[in-house]
């Protein structure tokens, strides 16, 4: 299928600070409680230290220097971060129910990549410790197992895969497709030259690498791959070529703004649209994808979390 499937969830990181059953210091009159779920909680003292570990990681897997985060930034990514801690310690919870556990096997694959990746910051290595990362991978890994029980757990009923068809059958369309090898120059002397050379059976490949000026498609050999009818500018002087010549024969020069081609279509495709039996395993997974989100929001209620938003102003 070319049409994309959107995950509309996102497993989320899973940075739980304290371990399951485990209970915050609430007593604390200096550093309030911020999140509450059942027998744990967290203050904000605690909340802040993993704030920082969770930013100057999620800065390390995207590639980031954590100084490039702005004040204003990071007080809006804690904000939201709360809300996310919540969501995750709720589900860390429910993971726990269902007695899913990791192994030490499964974390260490993740940990030796996180190190890798953070190795080279100082600043980072010294707010990470390693106990304390294996961990959240491990919590991250059983959130991991949690959705993808979830997902089995969400009933699909044939006629709702049916409907779902019959609303994207447009998108999941194969438009008609032309299969092509190009030569492009600047000047039309140039193009009626090649073209004479290949007339005389020199090699297309070659003459392609050494004078088309579309250096992507010259370092195949002048394959430019399939391309959609849609894709190029209507009713263009190098569209009629494309999808009106025959498979096999040498067409041009052509112009277009891109200079004179010369062009063989290899292979054609015709336009068509995959059958329900074609896509009905992969639309049933985006309909459980799609209502995951649901499912999510029901464990976080039924777990009776709360936070306090207004105690993370300082």
């Amino acid at each position: 299928m070319n049409r994309p499937y959107v995950r509309l969830f996102a497993v989320m990181a899973a940075l739980v600070l304290l371990t399951p059953g485990q209970s915050a210091t609430a007593e604390d009159a200096t550093s309030p409680v911020v999140i509450a779920l059942g027998n744990q909680s967290v203050s904000l003292s605690e909340f802040d230290q993993l704030f920082n570990v969770a930013i100057r990681l999620l800065a390390t897997q995207q590639g980031l220097a954590f100084g490039d985060q702005k004040p204003e930034q990071l007080a809006m990514l804690r904000q939201q971060y709360l809300n996310q801690r919540a969501n995750e310690m709720a589900l860390i919870e429910e993971a726990n129910r269902r007695n899913i556990d990791v192994s030490d096997a499964d974390v260490y694959d993740q940990f030796s990549e996180f190190v890798s990746r953070f190795s080279a910051d100082a600043s980072t290595r010294a707010v990470v410790d390693q106990t304390l990362l294996r961990q959240l991978l491990r919590e991250k890994q059983q959130v991991t197992l949690l959705s993808a029980q979830l997902l089995k757990e969400i009933e699909v009923r044939p006629g709702e895969v049916v409907v779902m068809h019959h609303d994207v059958e447009e998108q999941l369309a194969t438009p008609e497709q032309a299969c092509l090898r190009h030569i492009v120059v600047t000047d039309s002397e140039t193009a009626v030259k090649l073209r004479r050379d290949l007339e005389q059976d020199a090699d297309f490949a070659e003459l392609a690498r050494n004078n088309s000026i579309d250096e992507a498609s010259a370092a195949n050999g002048g394959d430019l791959g399939c391309v959609a009818k849609q894709h190029i500018v209507p009713q263009s002087d190098f569209e009629r070529a494309v999808f009106n010549s025959k498979v096999g024969v040498l067409v041009g020069p052509v112009s277009s703004d891109a200079g004179y081609h010369l062009l063989v279509v290899y292979d054609r495709k015709s336009a068509r649209t995959p059958t329900l039996n074609e896509v009905y395993n992969d639309l049933e997974k985006e309909i459980r994808h799609e209502r995951l989100p649901e499912k999510l929001i029901q464990i976080r209620d039924a777990s009776g979390v709360v936070t306090w938003q207004d105690r993370l102003v300082q």
